[in-house]
């Protein structure tokens, strides 16, 4: 959100004062875009027009829409893509290549669990705000996940604390707990073998009343995948770069996934994963039993 405010004030700066904005849902059609080229106020000289791609994939018609409206774009517009999502395949996409030679691309990271305190620092540092070191460490327990939040609630603490030095115990009874977990981040933890982070995301996504068929769904796609890469090594074959690719193992997973397939034998994940079946059982209510509970039990075991 800060990247694209700065990007719109330097643009006002360069004379594109008016906006347009496109979101590109379903039912968006991509003549719009070209449209839009030629659509300009009478008293606007430059024009910034946004276009929102959430999932990152505008599909072989928006792909060759783009491709066709970067290489043709007047001096006198700024195409701003924004996309919520993305993936390494991404990155080959020819309207993504496209737009590299002629502009720009960023991409933002969300900080790691343990960036999110150095993240925390440095927003302290920009807006002069003075919090001791165990006080980062309670908003970054608190707040993790979350930016928008983080970022608030620093605003807030400025505001009320001024240049004055915040302490741990102040910021303990102020701040409260935004700390914001997805299924992802569970399964991560869970490959780094962090038992407490995984307890304390699992709870926390069900305060937030995640549904339990999407976490069931997350640690089953992972558990399988172990097993299928367990199996590989079990049979003498070394898991190749390709093996990850086709389990949509990432990069950066790749260390993580290696250490548990050293931890965990194939007997022991083929147990995991039948426990699984009979957790989904629970959840579908085809068997008594606290699904929360076991699911917390499941991870234990994991761990």
């Amino acid at each position: 959100m800060e990247a694209v405010d700065a990007i719109r004030s330097k643009a006002k700066t360069k004379g594109f004062t008016e906006s347009e904005v496109l979101h590109a849902d379903k039912s968006f059609k991509w003549e719009t875009l070209h449209s839009s080229m030629g659509t300009m106020s009478l008293f606007a000289e430059k024009k910034i027009l946004e276009l929102h791609l959430p999932t990152g994939k505008p599909g072989t018609a928006g792909s060759k829409a783009l491709v066709q409206f970067v290489e043709s774009i007047p001096n006198d517009i700024i195409l701003l893509v924004q996309c919520q999502e993305w993936s390494v395949a991404n990155d080959k996409a020819k309207w993504v290549k496209t737009i590299e030679k002629v502009g720009t691309f960023m991409r933002v990271y969300m900080p790691k669990s343990n960036e999110f305190g150095n993240w925390i620092r440095n927003r302290c540092r920009q807006i002069g705000l003075n919090v001791e070191n165990q006080a980062v460490t309670i908003l970054a327990v608190r707040l993790e996940g979350n930016l928008l939040a983080a970022a608030q609630e620093l605003e807030k603490l400025k505001m009320r604390f001024a240049d004055k030095m915040i302490s741990a115990r102040e910021i303990a009874g102020l701040v409260a707990d935004n700390a914001r977990f997805d299924v992802f981040r569970l399964t991560d933890s869970m490959l780094e073998n962090n038992l407490a982070r995984c307890i304390k995301m699992l709870r926390a996504l069900k305060q937030n009343n995640t549904a339990l068929v999407v976490i069931h769904w997350a640690l089953e796609r992972q558990a399988r995948t172990l097993l299928s890469l367990a199996s590989l090594r079990q049979n003498g074959q070394r898991i190749a770069p390709a093996d990850y690719r086709k389990h949509g193992v990432w990069q950066n997973q790749q260390a993580a996934i290696q250490s548990c397939l050293n931890r965990l034998t194939t007997p022991q994940l083929e147990l995991l994963l039948s426990r699984l079946a009979d957790l989904d059982l629970i959840i579908k209510g085809q068997v008594p039993g606290d699904a929360w509970l076991e699911m917390e039990k499941w991870l234990i075991d994991f761990c």
